[in-house]
């Protein structure tokens, strides 16, 4: 008997070592990696102030990784400035996160930033390479074979940056229609300039608000009347393959003049010229602007009570010509690198694989799950709603952290907000109008594959270009122009290489095409 008991003692002491072993092979599978700190240089949207360095989205990412970043945060419009600063000095971050990075330039030629495709093949991006496809690879590849960055990639059905928006009530009361021509067009300003729409008794009314040179909020859009699709690249692509620059089009004249029209007549805000985003977004909530171009209504930095006032109006035409926009695809752009000093490397594959698990993903575009995400039966994950004025930017980076989300991939796990819908939307109705250009500008500017030689070349040309063709527009909005003066104008920007400019994509388009 006492043998039998010895017996079973010894065996639930075994059992019991057994247990604990196993206990204490779980705790270690479960240990988390030890602490890193690394240093990131963060993108930052202009008319957004985030607390990256505490923002909810992540100290959570540092909880699941052991790694914490200490951001130095750039707004947009310092951006190129202080990346260029940073590469000079010899000293970079660990990671350098969104905003824009010339892979060429600082991974293929400078070897600034490393290659990242051994990594992805060897598995240490095992959620983002799971969400590529052999599409997005050959995007992401340099002109030497390699991989130097992370995209960013939301598909959303989205094939234009500003569609104009005009206030249907003030048209209302005044009993108009929405313009269809660049002469209706006036009629309906000066109405909305000389009606006291607010009532005040005073003139102080902005018939038509924007910026200067973008193509969302800009009156780079303007030049769509005449059918010329001005982007920041100032060249596109005809129908037939043709290069074209856009200052050279016969049309450019006529809108400048137009352009300078509106000013003169008080029509389009002269401030446009100097003002940034911030400005443009209160000016328009005041509730007294007639007409804007903008990404859309709901869910930005237009006060809801502000933006149900407006309604989509297509892009109105000059005689003779047929309106066309800059056109968008789903564009991949830069999401994040590694500089070539980066002290764990290890810890940053770690740190930015772990933003594009899933749930992580669809976190950081939408808040948190159980808040304004839900994740439902079918596996799929819904928006329950969308905080206005941007709350969500107080806990999530929302477009300045990282996402890849091809659409195939994209469709069969996230069901879009409402004001996602509202975009596409607006883009289903411009498409069926015909009012886009044919060939997006951004297979020249962001597909197509530039060797380092040519990326330079036009980079150093693009800079002088931008320099004369922005100063003559202020000149031209503001003074006016005649055929004489847009002559001299056009010499000055052949001088300036824009013959060569124009080559380069010419060159680089047909050898992308296969012609």
């Amino acid at each position: 008997m006492r043998k039998m008991i010895r017996r079973c003692l010894c065996a639930a002491e075994a059992v019991l070592l057994l247990a604990l072993a196993g206990c204490s092979t779980q705790k270690n599978a479960e240990k988390k990696p030890e602490s890193v700190t690394l240093r990131a240089m963060q993108y930052e949207v202009e008319n957004q102030a985030i607390d990256f360095q505490d923002l909810w989205y992540f100290q959570e990412i540092e909880r699941q990784t052991g790694v914490h970043i200490q951001f130095e945060d750039i707004k947009d419009s310092e951006w190129e400035t202080r990346l260029s600063l940073m590469f000079a000095s010899g000293t970079y971050p660990d990671l350098i996160l969104r905003g824009s990075l010339d892979v060429e330039e600082y991974g293929v030629s400078q070897h600034l930033v490393l290659p990242l495709d051994g990594y992805m093949d060897e598995g240490r991006l095992p959620n983002y390479t799971a969400k590529m496809n052999q599409e997005t690879r050959e995007r992401l590849t340099s002109s030497d074979g390699h991989i130097y960055q992370l995209g960013f990639l939301i598909s959303q059905n989205v094939n234009t940056s500003g569609h104009f928006f005009i206030n249907q009530s003030w048209l209302t009361r005044l009993g108009l229609s929405v313009p269809q021509t660049t002469d209706e067009l006036l009629e309906v300003l000066r109405a909305f300039r000389d009606s006291d729409m607010n009532g005040n008794g005073v003139a102080d009314e902005i018939p038509l608000e924007a910026t200067f040179d973008d193509i969302i909020t800009g009156v780079y859009n303007l030049f769509s009347f005449w059918g010329i699709p001005l982007n920041e690249e100032f060249v596109f692509v005809d129908e037939q393959g043709h290069m074209h620059f856009a200052p050279e089009e016969e049309g450019f004249l006529p809108a400048v003049q137009y352009l300078h029209t509106l000013i003169e007549e008080r029509l389009l805000d002269v401030e446009c010229i100097t003002q940034g985003s911030n400005i443009w977004s209160a000016k328009i909530n005041r509730g007294n602007t007639g007409m804007f171009s903008y990404w859309r209504l709901g869910n930005t930095a237009l006060k809801p009570d502000v933006a149900e006032h407006y309604a989509l109006m297509l892009p109105v035409h000059a005689e003779g010509a047929k309106a066309a926009l800059p056109r968008l695809i789903d564009d991949i752009e830069f999401g994040a690198a590694i500089s070539s000093t980066c002290s764990n490397v290890d810890a940053a594959l770690r740190w930015l694989d772990a933003q594009f698990e899933t749930e992580n993903m669809l976190v950081s575009q939408n808040g948190r799950v159980g808040d304004t995400l839900k994740k439902r039966e079918d596996g799929k994950y819904e928006v329950l709603y969308v905080p206005g004025d941007n709350e969500l930017y107080k806990t999530v980076p929302v477009i300045c952290g990282q996402f890849m989300a091809p659409s195939p991939w994209y469709e069969s796990v996230y069901i879009p907000a409402e004001h996602r819908r509202e975009k596409s939307r607006y883009c289903a109705v411009y498409e069926e109008a015909g009012v886009l250009e044919s060939v997006s500008f951004r297979y020249l500017t962001n597909v197509m594959q530039k060797n380092a030689e040519e990326s330079a070349r036009i980079s150093r040309l693009k800079t002088t270009l931008k320099s004369i063709i922005d100063q003559a527009l202020v000149e031209f909005m503001t003074q006016g122009v005649d055929a004489e003066r847009y002559a001299r104008f056009l010499e000055e920007l052949r001088d300036a290489g824009a013959e060569e400019y124009r080559q380069l994509y010419e060159t680089i388009y047909h050898r992308w095409k296969g012609v």
